[in-house]
């Protein structure tokens, strides 16, 4: 229940940065002390700045259009997708998530490759029904407009499934949590998609590392490989090298692949 209640002030402080206490409660159904209770525990964690009478949200990874989403850091997220692209081979089931440089990957595949697909994104469906080989499976659930995408119904539906892969995508990367998303409402559909995986390959920008966000979709734990940028900074990306996670970081400019910390992976 907190943890919820944590989530929905941060959603409702991402239309209203500034907002009285007063007004919190009124929107949230509660009480004025129970409210300051969960700003102060937010602003623990770094969310918000609690002042007399009011709180201030703090940065945090915002929600955006995924047409807005799609134009940033294009070119760092097309050099992502090209060296994901060698973990796809001919006749293997896969996960795709609904990001947008996970979108880039779809754009890169092989019209005639031998496909079983599962993914909960519409544009990523859209553009593999111009693939014949490709078997496509969309998740029944409800339309999360901004992200293009469904939201499925029912996670536990999805363990009678099984795929070689999954590729994920995230709002934020934090060390050591692993990948958040502003809200609850996509996590679900993530974890799901990330439990009937063999292997999670995780495909971040730079821009989503360290970034404030509240919900965790994917743990760190969970993640096989992350493949990221050469922006990504330095400290965490050692950070999490020295965890054991395989990480893939990848020269937007040759679209070659420059550092590969703990490697297994052979492509």
């Amino acid at each position: 229940m907190r943890k919820e209640r944590h989530a929905k002030i941060i959603e409702i402080m991402e239309n209203q940065n500034v907002i009285s206490i007063k007004e919190l409660a009124q929107k949230l159904g509660c009480t004025e002390m129970t409210v300051r209770r969960n700003l102060d525990e937010l602003q623990a964690m770094n969310f918000v700045k609690r002042e007399r009478g009011y709180a201030t949200l703090l940065s945090t990874a915002q929600p955006t259009d995924y047409y807005v989403q799609i134009q940033e850091n294009a070119r760092e997220k097309k050099a992502i997708a090209e060296i994901a692209l060698k973990f796809v081979h001919p006749n293997e089931s896969i996960c795709l998530d609904s990001g947008t440089t996970i979108q880039q990957l779809v754009e890169l595949l092989p019209n005639d490759i031998s496909l079983s697909v599962i993914t909960p994104s519409l544009t990523a469906a859209m553009t593999l029904s111009n693939h014949a080989s490709v078997q496509i499976l969309l998740p029944s659930g409800f339309l999360h407009h901004s992200n293009r995408s469904i939201l499925i119904a029912d996670p536990e539906n999805m363990k009678q499934y099984k795929t070689d892969i999954a590729f994920l995508s995230c709002r934020s990367f934090r060390i050591p949590g692993g990948a958040f998303e502003h809200s609850q409402t996509l996590t679900a559909t993530k974890k799901a998609l990330a439990s009937i995986a063999n292997k999670r390959i995780l495909l971040l920008d730079y821009s989503k590392w360290g970034v404030n966000s509240l919900c965790n979709s994917v743990r760190l734990d969970d993640l096989d490989i992350i493949i990221t940028d050469n922006k990504a900074p330095e400290e965490s990306v050692s950070q999490a090298s020295a965890l054991g996670k395989e990480i893939l970081v990848v020269n937007p400019d040759t679209r070659t692949v420059e550092a590969h910390y703990n490697r297994s992976a052979v492509f």
